[in-house]
């Protein structure tokens, strides 16, 4: 990985961190306990989705990064379960359908599937601490999932699609 390459990743794992902050501090949006947007999946889902040189080992490290500077700055440590539980069980739903559709529309199923996926892992990390029970609370976090995938996912396909010189320099980063 080059200089170049590693300071925007760098700056991608900023900026999820920022938007995981800043998604704390937005009143709920809907009254499900724990119901968050998902804004910190916005740079995962670009980085991967990208082309170019940006490989799904390059998405790893920049959610890696995020989760743990996010565990750091909120210095609870049980978030930091919930995180990597979520974010392992998203990167690879993420991972798994840019295997099958590269295409830049291929961002829908890959935000909804690793939205859904997120909460599957936050409810397992939940019933390691509490019980079994945390899981009937399941369906209704996956209908919320899929319509903040979609959203996620839009906006992320909104600027891949804008056809940007910036856009195929970070492309082409090496």
């Amino acid at each position: 990985m080059t200089v170049k390459k590693t300071v925007f990743s760098a700056l991608l794992a900023v900026m999820s961190l920022t938007l995981y902050i800043v998604e704390g501090m937005i009143p709920p949006v809907v009254p499900i306990p724990g119901f968050r947007i998902g804004l910190a999946y916005f740079p995962v889902l670009f980085s991967l989705y990208l082309g170019g040189r940006w490989k799904a080992y390059d998405t790893a490290l920049i959610l890696i990064a995020r989760i743990l500077l996010s565990a750091l700055v909120s210095g609870n440590i049980t978030a930091l379960l919930f995180s990597l539980c979520g974010g392992a069980l998203s990167f690879t739903a993420m991972a798994v359908t840019h295997l099958f559709i590269k295409e830049a529309w291929g961002v829908f199923p890959a935000g909804i599937f690793s939205a859904v996926m997120h909460n599957v892992g936050q409810i397992f990390a939940a019933s390691l601490i509490y019980s079994l029970s945390v899981f009937a609370y399941l369906p209704f976090l996956a209908v919320a999932a899929v319509v903040t995938g979609t959203f996620i996912a839009a906006a992320v396909w909104f600027i891949l699609k804008k056809p940007n010189r910036i856009i195929t320099k970070i492309k082409n980063l090496e």
